[in-house]
Protein backbone atom coordinates (compact mmCIF):
# COMPACT_ATOMS: atom_id res chain seq x y z
CA UNK A 1 0.00 0.00 0.00
CA UNK A 2 3.04 2.29 0.75
CA UNK A 3 4.37 1.54 -2.68
CA UNK A 4 1.07 3.00 -4.71
CA UNK A 5 0.67 5.84 -2.46
CA UNK A 6 4.34 6.81 -2.93
CA UNK A 7 3.80 6.42 -7.09
CA UNK A 8 0.81 8.04 -6.62
CA UNK A 9 2.75 11.12 -5.01
CA UNK A 10 5.40 10.70 -7.11
CA UNK A 11 2.85 10.95 -10.49
CA UNK A 12 1.19 14.54 -9.17
CA UNK A 13 4.74 15.85 -7.99
CA UNK A 14 6.71 14.85 -10.97
CA UNK A 15 4.83 14.24 -14.29
CA UNK A 16 0.81 16.00 -13.72
CA UNK A 17 3.09 19.08 -15.12
CA UNK A 18 3.74 17.41 -18.58
CA UNK A 19 -0.58 16.75 -18.69
CA UNK A 20 -1.19 19.67 -21.14
CA UNK A 21 2.06 18.72 -23.44
CA UNK A 22 1.04 15.01 -23.25
CA UNK A 23 -2.72 15.95 -24.93
CA UNK A 24 -1.01 18.12 -27.67
CA UNK A 25 1.24 15.92 -28.78
CA UNK A 26 -2.03 12.89 -28.93
CA UNK A 27 -3.66 15.71 -30.75
CA UNK A 28 -0.71 16.01 -33.30
CA UNK A 29 -0.11 12.63 -34.22
CA UNK A 30 -4.08 11.87 -35.16
CA UNK A 31 -5.68 10.88 -31.79
CA UNK A 32 -9.48 11.69 -32.19
CA UNK A 33 -9.93 14.00 -29.53
CA UNK A 34 -12.90 11.20 -27.76
CA UNK A 35 -10.30 9.23 -27.19
CA UNK A 36 -7.50 11.47 -25.92
CA UNK A 37 -9.05 11.51 -22.11
CA UNK A 38 -9.14 8.01 -22.21
CA UNK A 39 -5.62 7.76 -23.08
CA UNK A 40 -4.46 9.87 -20.83
CA UNK A 41 -6.27 8.23 -18.07
CA UNK A 42 -5.20 5.07 -18.96
CA UNK A 43 -1.46 6.26 -18.38
CA UNK A 44 -2.24 7.63 -15.38
CA UNK A 45 -3.82 4.27 -13.96
CA UNK A 46 -0.42 2.53 -15.29
CA UNK A 47 2.14 5.00 -13.38
CA UNK A 48 0.03 4.53 -10.42
CA UNK A 49 0.51 0.71 -10.87
CA UNK A 50 4.17 1.15 -10.64
CA UNK A 51 5.92 -1.08 -7.75
CA UNK A 52 8.56 1.73 -7.47
CA UNK A 53 9.71 5.04 -9.32
CA UNK A 54 13.34 5.00 -8.54
CA UNK A 55 14.45 4.09 -11.54
CA UNK A 56 12.69 6.30 -13.74
CA UNK A 57 15.34 9.52 -14.44
CA UNK A 58 12.90 11.60 -16.97
CA UNK A 59 9.06 11.79 -15.81
CA UNK A 60 8.11 13.24 -18.99
CA UNK A 61 9.44 10.80 -21.26
CA UNK A 62 8.41 7.91 -19.12
CA UNK A 63 4.68 9.53 -18.97
CA UNK A 64 5.02 10.19 -22.81
CA UNK A 65 6.76 6.37 -23.60
CA UNK A 66 3.95 4.78 -21.23
CA UNK A 67 1.43 7.25 -23.55
CA UNK A 68 2.62 5.77 -26.95
CA UNK A 69 3.08 2.24 -25.63
CA UNK A 70 -1.19 2.43 -24.77
CA UNK A 71 -1.43 4.11 -27.75
CA UNK A 72 0.38 1.50 -29.80
CA UNK A 73 -1.59 -1.31 -28.20
CA UNK A 74 -4.95 0.45 -29.11
CA UNK A 75 -3.89 0.61 -32.88
CA UNK A 76 -3.01 -3.41 -32.73
CA UNK A 77 -6.04 -4.01 -30.86
CA UNK A 78 -7.98 -1.79 -33.80
CA UNK A 79 -6.95 -4.04 -36.49
CA UNK A 80 -7.59 -7.23 -35.39
CA UNK A 81 -10.34 -8.18 -37.26
CA UNK A 82 -13.92 -9.63 -35.76
CA UNK A 83 -13.98 -13.38 -37.29
CA UNK A 84 -17.47 -13.49 -37.32
CA UNK A 85 -17.53 -10.20 -38.76
CA UNK A 86 -15.11 -11.34 -41.17
CA UNK A 87 -17.16 -14.68 -42.14
CA UNK A 88 -20.39 -13.10 -42.61
CA UNK A 89 -18.99 -10.66 -45.17
CA UNK A 90 -17.73 -13.52 -46.75
CA UNK A 91 -20.67 -15.86 -47.06
CA UNK A 92 -22.36 -12.52 -48.35
CA UNK A 93 -19.87 -12.05 -50.58
CA UNK A 94 -21.70 -11.73 -54.48
CA UNK A 95 -25.34 -12.10 -52.74
CA UNK A 96 -27.50 -9.28 -54.41
CA UNK A 97 -28.69 -7.68 -51.42
CA UNK A 98 -30.86 -5.03 -53.10
CA UNK A 99 -34.69 -4.71 -52.54
CA UNK A 100 -36.99 -6.97 -54.38
CA UNK A 101 -39.59 -5.03 -57.07
CA UNK A 102 -42.08 -5.45 -54.39
CA UNK A 103 -39.44 -3.80 -51.29
CA UNK A 104 -38.96 -0.74 -53.72
CA UNK A 105 -42.49 -0.26 -54.44
CA UNK A 106 -43.77 -0.27 -51.35
CA UNK A 107 -40.82 2.27 -50.14
CA UNK A 108 -41.31 4.52 -52.67
CA UNK A 109 -45.41 4.80 -52.08
CA UNK A 110 -44.09 5.27 -48.29
CA UNK A 111 -42.26 7.87 -49.58
CA UNK A 112 -44.97 9.48 -51.65
CA UNK A 113 -47.22 9.23 -48.78
CA UNK A 114 -44.63 11.01 -46.56
CA UNK A 115 -44.44 13.97 -48.81
CA UNK A 116 -48.11 14.26 -49.08
CA UNK A 117 -48.59 14.57 -45.60
CA UNK A 118 -45.98 16.98 -45.46
CA UNK A 119 -46.99 19.07 -48.27
CA UNK A 120 -50.35 19.52 -46.29
CA UNK A 121 -48.67 20.93 -43.01
CA UNK A 122 -49.11 24.55 -42.77
CA UNK A 123 -46.51 26.77 -44.46
CA UNK A 124 -43.96 27.54 -41.67
CA UNK A 125 -43.97 23.40 -41.12
CA UNK A 126 -43.93 22.26 -44.49
CA UNK A 127 -40.86 24.86 -45.06
CA UNK A 128 -38.90 24.09 -41.67
CA UNK A 129 -39.12 19.92 -42.13
CA UNK A 130 -38.09 20.42 -45.51
CA UNK A 131 -35.20 22.08 -45.50
CA UNK A 132 -34.20 20.46 -42.05
CA UNK A 133 -35.62 16.54 -43.20
CA UNK A 134 -34.93 17.17 -46.80
CA UNK A 135 -32.43 19.59 -47.69
CA UNK A 136 -30.41 18.20 -44.87
CA UNK A 137 -29.50 21.81 -43.72
CA UNK A 138 -28.52 22.66 -40.17
CA UNK A 139 -30.74 24.16 -37.33
CA UNK A 140 -29.09 27.42 -37.57
CA UNK A 141 -28.80 27.70 -41.68
CA UNK A 142 -32.82 27.08 -41.79
CA UNK A 143 -33.10 29.80 -39.42
CA UNK A 144 -31.19 32.14 -41.49
CA UNK A 145 -32.74 31.01 -45.10
CA UNK A 146 -36.70 31.34 -43.27
CA UNK A 147 -35.37 34.47 -41.59
CA UNK A 148 -36.44 33.60 -38.26
CA UNK A 149 -34.63 32.30 -34.67
CA UNK A 150 -33.76 29.09 -34.42
CA UNK A 151 -35.72 28.27 -31.97
CA UNK A 152 -38.93 28.48 -34.02
CA UNK A 153 -36.49 26.23 -36.65
CA UNK A 154 -37.06 23.53 -33.28
CA UNK A 155 -40.53 23.85 -32.65
CA UNK A 156 -41.58 23.89 -36.33
CA UNK A 157 -39.77 21.07 -36.67
CA UNK A 158 -40.88 19.10 -33.99
CA UNK A 159 -44.48 20.26 -34.90
CA UNK A 160 -44.25 19.47 -38.36
CA UNK A 161 -42.88 15.67 -37.60
CA UNK A 162 -45.62 14.93 -34.87
CA UNK A 163 -48.04 16.05 -37.60
CA UNK A 164 -46.43 13.93 -39.81
CA UNK A 165 -46.23 10.44 -36.86
CA UNK A 166 -49.72 11.38 -36.21
CA UNK A 167 -50.91 10.88 -39.63
CA UNK A 168 -49.16 7.38 -39.80
CA UNK A 169 -50.43 6.35 -36.47
CA UNK A 170 -53.92 7.19 -37.44
CA UNK A 171 -54.14 5.73 -40.81
CA UNK A 172 -55.16 9.16 -42.00
CA UNK A 173 -54.24 9.84 -46.41
CA UNK A 174 -54.37 13.32 -47.25
CA UNK A 175 -53.62 12.76 -50.77
CA UNK A 176 -57.40 11.56 -50.75
CA UNK A 177 -59.20 14.70 -49.55
CA UNK A 178 -60.14 17.55 -51.19
CA UNK A 179 -58.40 20.69 -50.35
CA UNK A 180 -60.91 21.83 -47.62
CA UNK A 181 -61.22 18.36 -45.75
CA UNK A 182 -57.27 19.06 -46.10
CA UNK A 183 -57.74 21.88 -43.88
CA UNK A 184 -59.77 20.51 -41.65
CA UNK A 185 -57.05 17.62 -41.00
CA UNK A 186 -54.34 20.16 -40.83
CA UNK A 187 -56.46 21.83 -37.85
CA UNK A 188 -57.22 18.39 -36.19
CA UNK A 189 -53.82 17.88 -36.30
CA UNK A 190 -52.76 20.99 -34.43
CA UNK A 191 -55.52 20.42 -31.75
CA UNK A 192 -53.98 16.74 -31.01
CA UNK A 193 -50.63 18.57 -29.92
Amino acid sequence: MFEMRQSVEWVALHVLKHEPALRRWLQRTGVPPHEIDDLVQETYCKLSELGAVGHINDPRAYFFATARSLLLQRVRRDRVVNIYAASDQIENHGVDQSPSPEEAVGARNELNKVLEVIAGLPKRYREVVHLRRIEGLSQKETAKRLGVTEKIVENGLARGLKAVLLAFENGDEPHERESKERTEWVDNVRQRK
